[in-house]
């Protein structure tokens, strides 16, 4: 990665403007939220709680909070200056040396509250953006973040190399260029590069998509958090990592619910959402999410233990249409009920979401409820069909097995074989070429 991207990466918190260092055992920060009139002060708080979760997740621990309400934001710092030297002053008597404020911050707006707090400043794109950094893992999902972290910091890199001169004509190139011109330059063909990187891994991606295509899919989503992964284990006898931490799983993982169940049924689990997710995040992302995209079935995982999980689902689901999935089928699982101290709360989730179900993914007969649920959720959209295929037709043949119940299946006509089934109507477009015809009945065996 360029080594601009280093002054911005909460690993090194080392201010531009302070001379003390931050041992990784000591990373403090002060964090800001806004209250513009008008605005829920609840939901303000909710996400200051969210962002110091978002913190903790890279380590670093807050030392203070500063709330300022506001008629409107300022263009200058977002808040007032005298607000941002209390914030500055607090920071000293503390002995932190970062500032996040959980507001989208312009580049100026950075500049300006570093000016004056002498502390490194981040937003709330920054912090999330680092987290997605260090949990990255496979190449593509290390791509995708490297390419979301260089278009976000691209209009962020101003200023940051005012201490040096316009190089002398003729030494980068006829008329001299800033620093701040070159390593723009670099920035964007960097970006170039990786994006042609993520366009050949996205194709192979699409391949492997391409031969699941006759599979019934179902794929986990919700908000960061709330156990997919935990889920996605307990259903599939899965060995991923699942940690009670913010944005754990990046990449989309697929794995065959019970091997046995006919037919045969996919489970995947990718990224969670989050509540004001950079937008540059979600367009590097959309080839992870098209695993999501391309299910049968959405499972939105919930986690009803956490105090607002209504405004969790509110952000899933309009996440869900922002990546086009909204129109897809959905299953509502209320997960982590064994965190809640309320024996009527499963009930009252039935009546208020009909078709839900509440879980722990850490009992046994829940998983088993859950799986039975999810198959229910198909048989309930079966459809009966009888199939003739040309017996040499082992694709197709294979096509009916993996995707169809069977019923029946007659090998002893010439040439075909005739199968009665009940399909998903998700699978229907897919075995309806086979659909059997009157032409057949006089198939001689």
């Amino acid at each position: 990665m360029i080594l601009f991207l280093k002054e911005h990466v909460i690993g090194d918190l080392k201010s531009p403007n302070n001379k003390s260092q931050v041992t990784p055992e000591r990373r403090l920060a002060i964090i800001v939220g806004v209250i513009v009139t008008g605005e829920d002060s609840n939901i303000i708080h909710e996400d200051l709680i969210e962002l110091t979760a978002l913190l903790t997740t890279l380590g670093v621990e807050v030392a203070g909070q500063i709330v300022q309400k506001r008629v409107k934001l300022t263009p200058s710092c977002l808040i007032g200056t005298g607000k941002v030297h209390e914030i500055g002053l607090l920071a000293k008597e503390k002995g932190a040396t970062l500032v996040v404020v959980d507001r989208q911050l312009s580049p100026p707006q950075v500049r300006n509250i570093e000016e004056i707090t002498k502390c490194q400043v981040l937003d709330r794109a920054g912090v999330i953006l680092d987290i997605f950094a260090k949990h990255a893992r496979t190449n593509a999902a290390k791509t995708q973040v490297e390419i979301a972290r260089l278009e976000h910091m691209l209009p962020r890199m101003v200023g940051q190399w005012t201490h040096l001169h316009r190089q002398k004509a003729g030494v980068m190139g006829g008329e001299g260029e800033k620093q701040i011109e070159l390593d723009r330059r670099k920035a964007r063909d960097r970006i170039a590069r990786l994006k042609a990187q993520l366009e050949t891994l996205d194709k192979e991606r699409a391949t492997q998509r391409k031969a699941r295509r006759s599979e019934i899919k179902v794929a986990l989503v919700g908000y960061t958090n709330s156990g997919k992964t935990t889920i996605m284990n307990a259903m599939t006898n899965g060995d991923f990592v699942a940690r009670d931490a913010l944005f754990a799983t990046l990449d989309a993982n697929v794995r065959t619910i019970d091997p046995f169940t006919r037919p045969k049924i996919l489970m995947s689990d990718t990224v969670g959402f989050i509540r004001n997710l950079p937008h540059g995040l979600i367009e590097s992302f959309k080839s992870t999410l098209d695993e999501v995209k391309e299910a049968d079935l959405l499972l939105q995982v919930v986690d009803i233990s956490h105090d607002n999980y209504k405004a969790q689902m509110e952000t899933t689901s309009l996440v869900l249409k922002e990546i086009g999935a909204g129109q897809i089928p959905q299953l509502i699982i209320f997960n982590k009920i064994d965190r809640v101290d309320d024996p009527f709360l499963a009930k009252m989730l039935r009546q208020a979401y009909p078709g839900s179900i509440a879980v722990s993914a850490y009992r046994p007969e829940d998983v088993s409820r859950l799986r039975d649920h999810i198959q229910d959720f198909f048989s309930r959209n079966f459809v009966a069909l009888k199939l003739a295929v040309p017996s040499s037709d082992q694709e197709g043949i294979s096509l009916i097995y993996r995707t169809c119940m069977i019923l029946d299946a007659d090998y002893e006509r010439h040439e075909i074989v005739v199968f009665s089934v009940r399909v998903p109507k998700a699978s229907l477009p897919k075995v309806q070429p086979y659909e059997y015809s009157s032409s057949f009945a006089d198939t001689p065996k």
